[in-house]
């Protein structure tokens, strides 16, 4: 009896010796693993997490970014926060985080784009800088005020898996209601028209010239005073902003008093 209990000892012991050396065989190694490439936080760098998100388009979604560092960017599972370069209070949520000014909150509109671009030439900048904080003849118009505003949780004025252009929903301040128009922005000409802010409207007699304005003219004539509601010479140049159909003689400076 005590060799059969003797040899079945033996037998178990075979067994896992042989079974568990399999099976850690079978076992791959552990590797050092980073889920971005080297370079990814190095501004220097073409791996440098812009020029990845650049040549994608821009198509990400930040939830992947949060899946490890976790919802606020504060380090998660990896440990490591985002926080330490993206300083503002949306993190890299912040408006700023991809376009305007870097390093200031409440820049948050071109220049510069997405591609860093300044010069009112590029399409990504426009006419963005008048509108938003330079506007001379009116207050200044917030984003979505021609930019539609996605469903999400945050305010932006494209989702962060949309590659650009951004999407152009025209507000309420665009329409005319004394002329039932319906403004339009054309991203093949890059230009607006039919639109009330510049000269899409009739009251009385007083009639505005409804003018087609291009987004990225650099010839400072797209929305001179009179340009969109007074007489304009052939050369697009505003020769008085007097409203065509308004009584009586004025100076600019009373328009607005």
């Amino acid at each position: 009896m005590k060799y059969t209990t003797a040899l079945l000892i033996l037998l178990i012991s075979l067994f896992f010796a042989f079974g568990c050396s399999e099976i850690n065989d079978e076992i791959t190694p552990t590797t050092n693993f980073t889920h971005h490439p080297e370079g990814f936080g190095d501004a220097n760098s073409d791996n440098f997490h812009k020029s990845v998100f650049v040549n994608n388009n821009w198509s990400f979604n930040l939830t992947e970014c949060q899946s490890c560092h976790a919802a606020d960017y504060n380090g998660g599972t990896v440990g490591v926060s985002c926080l330490n370069c993206h300083t503002q209070p949306a993190g890299p949520e912040a408006c700023n985080t991809c376009h305007g000014n870097f390093a200031d909150p409440d820049f948050i509109a071109p220049p510069n784009d997405l591609e860093g671009n300044s010069d009112s030439g590029f399409k990504g900048v426009g006419a963005h800088y008048k509108h938003v904080y330079d506007n001379g003849i009116s207050i200044n118009i917030g984003c979505f005020e021609c930019h539609q505003q996605t469903s999400s949780e945050g305010d932006y004025v494209h989702a962060h898996i949309s590659p650009p252009p951004a999407k152009i929903q025209l507000s309420e301040l665009a329409f005319s209601d004394s002329l039932g128009l319906n403004p339009e922005y054309d991203f093949a000409n890059l230009d607006c028209s039919n639109t009330y802010c510049h000269g899409g409207f009739k009251y009385g007699d007083i009639e505005g010239n409804n003018r087609t304005v291009t987004w990225n003219s650099t010839s400072g004539k797209e929305a001179v005073c009179g340009t969109c509601h007074g007489e304009v010479d052939d050369n697009g140049d505003s020769v008085t902003p007097l409203p065509k159909g308004h009584f009586g003689t004025f100076v600019q400076t009373q328009c607005f008093m």
